[in-house]
């Protein structure tokens, strides 16, 4: 698997313009990573096991998979546990209009019942097959790496709908528009269900967003939990009208940072030496890159990171900060998180009794926000946040394609293999 064209875009060009100085993985840390290369190679073993015959020299499939042709708009599947509504509209009419095939693969893993729908655009899609085979390995690992953290409880019998459309996340033409679903969000579900349905409706992003989702789906996250008290907090800090949601940036947090994981694991060739060097590529790009993304959301408001704080700033923030979606959450908040990586992982194998599944109690999401407090303001934070804040304008003014899609895109992640 290699960088896609998207991917190669932007680390050339965050390559060329570096001014954020990179951060070592601690011991802490490095140790950590090494639990979760160890996790993720037993999980490619699972997954190749499965694969293989018992003596025998041919291999057996592990899922079982059908190709279907979509005709007629009726024929699209579609979630049982959410409306029509759940979509953006303009995603929603997409996905009516361009659907052409239904990849459907059915398997068991562990102690869960598996179905995954791709529903695809590609009018040759039963010639890429392999493709898709390759994507769902790449869901069976996942689910066996997730399952050494996950209650399981959760989604014992789940259900993915991959709308692959070609929409990507971009900014509006306009900034008297709001940043919205449409521009920002890629997928839903709901938290901890016994019988479960994961949503994503974009090609873009879609591994990485399919992680975030199982944080919510598999009960990995807080979104149960009332945290009324730590959005108060959080709103002090940052007087904004914003629901915080704030186990989105948790889990946003983990999703890039595991999804950078996985991008290490699939290019190191079962080198655990290797595996720790690319997590440090990875990872300090999408550091730089969450820098470059908060920049860009914040800019496209007129406003600074600065503004969201200063007292000085009130009316700046009071007319021009607006989100009818996660902004504060996926562009802010995850970037205090990810700024200080090395400080959160050690937060959540401190305070978590699993490394990733968040301990549900008020003390601990009272923690989590000190946690933020503590690091918003922090040198490197405002250092890297100044870095892109001026990188961002830099390009705005300058014209050609590939600038274009720098300036515009919204999407959250740098890292993404094709």
């Amino acid at each position: 698997m290699k960088p896609t064209k998207e991917s190669k875009i932007l680390m050339e060009f965050f390559l060329k313009n570096k001014c954020i100085d990179a951060v070592p993985f601690t011991a802490k840390s490095k140790k950590i990573m090494k639990k979760i290369y160890a996790n993720l190679y037993a999980a490619h073993q699972y997954v190749e096991s499965k694969k293989a015959s018992d003596g025998k020299l041919e291999r057996k499939s592990p899922y079982h998979v059908s190709i279907r042709k979509i005709s007629t708009v009726h024929e699209i599947p579609r979630p049982s546990q959410f409306n029509a509504d759940s979509f953006p509209e303009a995603i929603r009419d997409h996905i009516d209009t361009h659907s052409e095939y239904d990849i459907c693969y059915t398997f068991s893993l562990l102690h869960r019942e598996v179905t995954v729908h791709f529903i695809v655009e590609d009018m040759d899609a039963e010639s890429q097959i392999a493709h898709y085979n390759n994507y769902i390995e790449s869901i069976m690992l996942w689910l066996h790496f997730i399952e050494n953290y996950s209650s399981n409880q959760c989604a014992k019998k789940m259900t993915l709908f991959l709308y692959f459309t070609s929409l990507k996340k971009v900014l509006p033409k306009s900034n008297i528009d709001v940043l919205d679903q449409e521009h920002v969000n890629t997928a839903f579900t709901y938290t901890c269900p016994v019988v479960s349905e994961i949503v994503v409706f974009r090609h873009e992003e879609w591994f990485k967003v399919l992680m975030h989702e199982l944080f919510h789906n598999l009960g990995l996250d807080f979104s149960s939990m009332n945290t009324s008290e730590c959005t108060k907090k959080i709103l002090t800090i940052f007087p904004v009208e914003s629901e915080v949601n704030l186990y989105e940036a948790y889990a946003e947090c983990w999703a890039e940072l595991l999804h950078a994981a996985f991008c290490s694991y699939v290019s190191c060739k079962g080198d655990e030496n290797v595996f720790i060097e690319n997590c440090y590529f990875f990872v300090s790009f999408e550091r730089t890159y969450s820098f470059f993304q908060l920049a860009k959301a914040l800019g496209f408001m007129g406003l600074t990171y600065k503004d969201l704080y200063l007292p000085s700033s009130h009316i700046e923030r009071k007319t021009l900060y607006k989100e009818n979606s996660n902004v504060l959450a996926y562009y802010v908040i995850k970037t205090i998180l990810l700024n200080n990586y090395n400080g959160f992982l050690d937060w959540c194998s401190k305070n978590n009794f699993l490394l990733l599944q968040f301990k549900k109690t008020t003390g601990n999401i009272e923690q989590f926000c000190l946690f933020i407090e503590q690091n918003y303001k922090k040198k490197s934070m405002l250092h890297g946040v100044k870095c892109m804040e001026d990188l961002y304008h830099q390009v705005e003014k300058k014209s050609g394609k590939k600038n274009a899609f720098i300036w515009n895109n919204m999407r959250m992640s740098i890292s993404e293999m094709g």
